[in-house]
């Protein structure tokens, strides 16, 4: 509706009970204004509601304001009514929005007012903050908006220093209607899905752990190519029976949170799926146990029941990842914005630099510099929370999927 001139703006707030809205329209009927645009929110038991009023006869508004205090002073409330001008409240005031979510401990007050004055100096205006859930680890959501187009990287950018001092895990997205609407999610195995690297369990199988170790933790923090490593650890492993692989693969250790992470997005619909450096064995493995949608890794090449130390058809690595994404959100037909990626090594970058929301999940330094969202804490179930899901939601999801 085109603003005009004779705009009101009504204010109430009060220990909150019903019909206090139902009371307030009362008045405003009688008056002959019609309701524009109406917000009401109650925090911790008291009401905050406003309500904006249009063709309002200038010879009613003193009646309008003296019956409304009357009667706002009797039920022990407080309405107030002011002009409403159009420099005050412009058509698009905040046309680009996005939404910031902090997964902490208890925030301290200084930590509010850091983080409100570092969006203050970036001219951002907070238009609401939620608390999604207050256990162990607090979830607080700030919707922000500005009237010049910012992105996500700014804000990340200028959070660092404040997500440094106070151990926050922070996600940056877009306020739209993909947020919520995430159909498809692509996880790395090694130190994210699981709690080890393969890999490495082969090598102390084969007697080669501590060479295993050094090149894995090279290629993972992008000192080297990870082509080149994985042809030398997989070099490493020749003569390795096939008995071996399948005692591993019994006994690979699940990341917290991810069994019931899976329970809760298969309910919710998601195709779910594994995108791994690591080996096909395994992966097939995990995939069948946990009723995973895909599972896509390098494959070992097999001789005689034996490891050959070479491997067979492409190489899963950044590039082969990123491909990977792509080709399952195309054959799922979910556009690239509903996918989440979440991975912990530099091979991981380009995959979740491709997603709607990448998720950098107790990553290396280099991975979280270039994420949207990072995780530092040992819990898949935390993820839940960066789609927008509450504690009070996953609570209802627990009961329906039969774990937390």
């Amino acid at each position: 509706m085109p603003l005009s001139s004779r705009q009101l703006h009504i204010h109430v707030s009060a220990q909150d009970r019903p019909g206090i809205l139902a009371e307030t329209l009362t008045f405003i009927v009688q008056a002959g204004c019609n309701v524009v645009d109406i917000k009401q929110f109650v925090f911790n038991g008291l009401l905050n509601l406003s309500i904006l009023l249009d063709d309002c006869d200038p010879s009613r508004v003193l009646p309008l304001r003296e019956a409304l205090s009357v009667y706002a002073e009797k039920m022990d409330f407080k309405a107030t009514i002011y002009p409403w001008e159009m420099a005050t409240r412009p058509d698009a005031p905040y046309a680009h929005r996005s939404v910031v979510t902090l997964l902490c401990g208890a925030m301290p007050s200084v930590g509010f007012q850091e983080i409100t004055q570092i969006f203050a100096e970036l001219d951002i205006n907070i238009l609401r903050i939620e608390q999604l859930d207050s256990g162990d680890v607090h979830v607080l959501e700030f919707v922000i908006g500005t009237r010049k187009a910012h992105s996500s990287e700014e804000v990340l950018n200028a959070l660092v220093k404040f997500k440094e001092n106070y151990g926050v895990d922070i996600a940056v997205q877009e306020e739209t209607y993909f947020r919520r609407n995430k159909r498809l999610i692509v996880l790395d195995a090694d130190m994210t899905f699981l709690q080890c690297e393969v890999i490495d369990e082969l090598g102390k199988l084969a007697g080669v752990g501590e060479e295993m170790s050094r090149i894995t933790h090279q290629a993972m923090s992008g000192e080297i190519d990870f082509e080149s490593a994985l042809r030398k650890r997989v070099g490493l492993l020749k003569g390795l029976s096939v008995e071996s692989l399948h005692q591993l693969s019994n006994s690979l250790p699940l990341t917290p949170g991810a069994e019931s992470l899976v329970k809760i997005l298969k309910h919710l619909g998601y195709k779910i799926a594994l995108v791994s450096g690591g080996f096909q064995f395994f992966i097939d493995k995990i995939c069948d146990t946990y009723g995973l949608d895909y599972g896509i890794a390098n494959q070992l090449k097999i001789e005689s029941g034996k490891v050959s130390g070479e491997l067979e058809g492409p190489i899963i690595d950044a590039e082969g990842k990123e491909r990977s994404l792509v080709f399952l959100a195309e054959k799922e037909g979910f556009s690239l914005r509903q996918v989440v990626a979440v991975g912990d090594g530099a091979n991981d970058i380009k995959m979740l630099a491709r997603a709607g929301l990448g998720i950098a999940f107790n990553a290396k330094p280099i991975v979280q510099r270039q994420a949207q969202a990072s995780i530092n804490h040992s819990d898949l179930r935390l993820i839940l929370y960066f789609l927008g899901i509450s504690g009070g939601d996953l609570q209802e999801l627990d009961e329906l999927v039969g774990g937390g």
